[in-house]
């Protein structure tokens, strides 16, 4: 299953333009065998296992869709990492990218950063946290160039605990399923207050699939 998991892993992620190296390809899939096994007893993801490597690796990875060409991000922040997605497949594919992992379940967080340093993926940083309690906070506030999420909470409330934390000229980019523009009603006002730019709403496909998911990507602008 490894194999031919290894080959779906760097084939799909080929055709969203994202080339992974071999050895960080292969500690992904590693990394979920051990999720797999580790969520027999503790309960991660309630994701089927044959669908893996699409719902957690490739949908992961397709967040890097939502990033211009030009922008190659120093310092992420996953919030709400869980069982470390999409901040470990993100790590994976940027190995010059320090990637901070935020949850605020202490077992979920520590089991993505050790598992990934385990399977190779060594740029990752566990952080216990809520995301409330960083907006003020020095070491964090208007610090990462790149914030992402997956499935947390709604855009309206999302965004509102990205933001504060990506550094001007930086960028929110949030993965949402179908009901894209009913969770950015309403949150024009609130954005503004942030410094955020208009959001920009990317469809993306997961190769092979028929899973229907957008990135919504939010620009902080300079000033206070």
């Amino acid at each position: 299953m490894t194999n031919t998991e290894l080959e779906r892993l760097t084939s799909k992620a080929s055709e969203l333009g994202v080339q992974l190296n071999p050895e960080r390809a292969a500690g992904l899939i590693r990394y979920l065998e051990i999720l797999d096994e580790t969520n027999r007893s503790f309960n991660l993801t309630r994701i089927p296992r044959e669908d893996y490597v699409d719902l957690h690796l490739i949908d992961s990875l397709a967040t890097l869709k939502g990033l211009p060409d030009s922008f190659t991000p120093k310092r992420i922040l996953d919030i709400g990492t869980g069982a470390g997605f999409p901040g470990v497949p993100l790590a994976a594919a940027l190995p010059d990218s320090k990637v901070t992992l935020l949850d605020s379940t202490l077992k979920k967080v520590r089991f993505a950063a050790e598992t990934a340093a385990a399977c190779g993926i060594t740029n990752c940083i566990q952080l216990h946290a809520r995301a409330e309690a960083l907006a003020n906070d020095p070491n964090h506030r208007s610090r990462y160039d790149l914030v992402v999420s997956r499935a947390v909470a709604a855009f309206g409330t999302l965004v509102q605990l990205m933001l504060p934390l990506v550094a001007p000229g930086g960028l929110a980019v949030a993965l949402k399923g179908a009901k894209v523009q009913e969770e950015l009603a309403g949150t024009a006002s609130a954005i503004r207050k942030l410094r955020g730019s208009e959001p920009e709403v990317i469809p993306i496909t997961i190769p092979g699939s028929d899973v229907e998911r957008y990135l919504i990507v939010v620009r902080r602008l300079s000033g206070r």
